[in-house]
């Protein structure tokens, strides 16, 4: 232990360069001189056999721990799925799977994909692929995709069992790049009121709500705009800049960043915003951070729309990526970035509140720290952004039912009902299908009997569950839409029930 917190100390001052399999310091001084001896004492004379990368790896971890919350190392396989979620796309066959009693179940086709592409459907268990048995093996989610993924233009030969048919059917499927997209939802919420939800700021994020803007803006010549960012913990810096960009007119102060190394750097609107004079509200919670709170910052210093919602997270900090050569990096925090009215909204951090940190309620904005939007309204620097329209979320699930809907038990009784309906309930619209309330009824029957048998008939668990029945109805009804429609006619559909949603329309119409 005490040959750990040395190292974890030094590594502190070190500047750290990874080539292959080998650690190599720039010594410059005296500490670094100690790191690399100790480095080749451990390996040339220790006890026990060693890690020696593993050791190293956990040294850059506290290391960078010991800066702030969000300095961080990631190792190569950390790396590539992340590269894939933030650049918007990854190579496959466009399928969305689940592992149903030992078996790969199709749940949703991408839209004109390969999978599209050769005819196959939801519902189809895929029992091969290329001449391998994958049923009833204990597959596991990421064995499904190391086998189903691949280079762009190289093939996979699956053969599925489609439900409610006798022969199975084998298929030839060339790998495309599928799009992960960031957006999950853009429609005419209202008359002439256009909505927009972003679940993160990728390289693809402007372009889609451009492409979403433009659309609502020709068909349904939408007046005013509902841009949700709840849950949203941020991304990419420049694509913030840029769906700002689409807000204001020329030479507007956006955000600005600066460190100790690095300058102040200021960014602008310029001319080429398409959506300047309507209306904008921007939803934001206690998950909004970031380039989230880039715009919030920005929308609300220059009093441009509206800031609906709770108080947002609270990261002011930039990271720059600094790529090492086995395909691991570090994320550095390297500046702060600041609203135009000039305030950090970074709330306080202490290593050894980390959980207090990312998942306790934040604190109050500092009070201290007063600065002006442009029509002069007070606006506070620390702990987020405040919204100009406080309005909390709906009733907060208990633990009790976030475990329900966390069971695989949970998901195979939606799973179960959709797989032997899926035919008849697509028949229609997803705003036209309505589930009865004796099958709903009968479902919720199963999970109380799931729920006593579970927590051996807990009676204050059990109350829980029944206090928030008509939330377990809209779960139900959510996950069956999103299996048979997909995501944004589920988001669609949760948006009726959301109450910041209902405030919000009710002050646009006012």
């Amino acid at each position: 232990m005490k040959i750990k917190q040395i190292i974890n100390n030094a590594l502190i001052i070190a500047s750290v360069f990874i080539v292959g399999n080998s650690l190599f310091f720039k010594i410059g001084n005296t500490n670094n001189n100690k790191i690399s001896l100790l480095l080749n004492a451990i390996e040339k004379n220790y006890v026990d056999s060693i890690d020696m990368n593993s050791l190293i790896e956990s040294s850059i971890e506290q290391t960078l721990k010991n800066l702030d919350p969000h300095s961080i190392y990631m190792n190569a396989k950390q790396v590539q799925s992340s590269m894939e979620m933030m650049q918007g796309s990854f190579e496959g066959i466009g399928i969305e799977f689940a592992i149903q009693k030992d078996t790969i179940v199709i749940v949703n086709i991408i839209p004109n994909g390969p999978s599209d592409n050769v005819g196959l459907i939801a519902g189809e268990r895929i029992i091969s692929i290329d001449g391998e048995n994958v049923a009833g093996i204990g597959i596991k989610n990421e064995d499904v995709i190391k086998k189903l993924r691949g280079e762009k233009g190289t093939e996979v030969t699956i053969t599925t069992h489609p439900k409610f048919k006798k022969n199975n059917k084998i298929v030839k499927i060339i790998r495309d790049k599928i799009p992960l997209n960031s957006l999950d939802a853009a429609y005419e919420i209202a008359p002439q009121i256009g909505y927009i939800k972003l679940n993160r700021f990728a390289e693809t994020t402007h372009r889609e709500f451009r492409n979403k803007l433009e659309f609502l803006l020709e068909k349904n010549k939408i007046k005013s705009l509902i841009l949700d960012l709840r849950g949203n913990s941020g991304g990419y810096l420049d694509q913030a800049v840029k769906i700002l960009n689409e807000f204001f007119n020329q030479n507007k102060l956006l955000v600005y960043t600066k460190g100790q190394f690095r300058p102040e750097y200021k960014y602008f609107s310029d001319k080429n915003g398409i959506y300047k004079n309507g209306d904008i509200y921007i939803l934001i919670d206690e998950g909004s951070a970031s380039a989230s709170e880039i715009i919030a910052g920005a929308i609300q210093d220059h009093n441009r729309g509206l800031i609906i919602g709770s108080r947002s997270f609270g990261k002011g900090l930039v990271q720059e990526q600094i790529s090492l050569n086995d395909g691991s990096l570090i994320r550095l925090t390297v500046s702060r970035y600041y609203t135009p009215s000039g305030r950090c909204i970074q709330k306080p951090y202490v290593e050894e509140d980390e959980e207090e940190y990312f998942y306790g309620k934040n604190k109050d904005v500092d009070s201290l720290r007063v600065f002006n939007t442009e029509n002069g309204d007070l606006v506070y620097g620390g702990g987020g952004i405040e919204p100009d329209y406080k309005i909390e979320q709906n009733e907060k699930i208990p633990m009790a039912v976030m475990y329900l809907y966390s069971s695989n038990f949970f998901n195979d009784l939606v799973f179960d009902f959709v797989d032997y309906n899926r035919h008849n309930i697509k028949q229609k619209n997803y705003n036209e299908w309505k589930i009865s309330n004796t099958v709903l009824h009968s479902m919720y029957t199963d999970i109380v009997t799931w729920v006593k048998l579970e927590f051996d008939s807990d009676s204050e668990i059990i109350n829980q569950i029944k206090t928030n029945q008509e939330n377990i109805y809209i779960r139900i009804q959510a996950l069956i839409i999103r299996q048979v429609w997909g995501w944004e006619e589920m988001q669609m559909f949760l948006n009726e029930k959301d109450n910041i949603i209902i405030s919000s329309l009710s002050l646009i119409k006012k």
